[in-house]
């Protein structure tokens, strides 16, 4: 179920900036999952926000940047 809601995320990225560049915008967003997989918290919460990270860089990837 959860998965579903990641999905909204990776469709609301693609609805918004489809057909634009954002190499500028993958990077972020990569380098924005990188810094979540680092954070010294609980796992379980670090993990949740990675998915939702995951999900907003998936978007940016699929529209080319």
């Amino acid at each position: 179920m959860a998965w579903m809601i990641y999905q909204r995320y990776t469709t609301a990225v693609i609805e918004a900036y489809g057909g634009r560049p954002v190499g500028d915008q993958l990077e972020a967003a990569r380098a924005h999952r990188r810094w979540l997989e680092g954070l010294e918290i609980d796992a379980g919460l670090r993990s949740s926000l990675v998915e939702q990270a995951k999900a907003i860089e998936e978007g940016f990837a699929r529209i080319g940047g």
